[in-house]
């Protein structure tokens, strides 16, 4: 008896093993593993964004890092502007920032952002 997979079938068994393999990842409870494979280099949606404004880059020990969390980049970005601009450095000469997104505790109850990016 010979076995024949159509276009179609083929096609199904790929996004059916794609689903499984993102479901048993998260129900494993590693949702910075999907996040890294999906969006390797932006917010996944459930993660949130932190903005962290240094406003002068000589003394990267004067760190801001703002009260709310952003749900993208985008609005980061802005975030850091505002604070740039009532500082007296619209387009951040003299300071810097990153936007780290998406914060995971590890086992010993610390945490890492998952990904920084400017």
């Amino acid at each position: 008896m010979k076995f024949n997979l159509t276009r179609r079938t083929k096609r199904r068994l790929m996004w059916a093993s794609l689903l499984a393999l993102i479901l048993a990842t998260a129900l494993d409870g590693s949702k910075r593993a999907i996040a890294d494979l999906i969006w390797p280099d932006d917010v996944a949606p459930w993660e949130k964004v932190t903005a962290v404004y240094y406003p002068d880059r000589e003394k990267l020990t004067d760190i801001r890092v703002s009260d709310t969390s952003f749900a993208d980049l985008a609005s980061c970005r802005a975030h850091v502007i505002e604070r740039a601009t009532e500082n007296g450095d619209p387009d951040l000469n003299r300071g810097r920032y990153d936007c780290a997104i998406g914060f995971y505790r590890d086992d010993e109850g610390r945490g890492n952002y998952r990904l920084t990016v400017q």
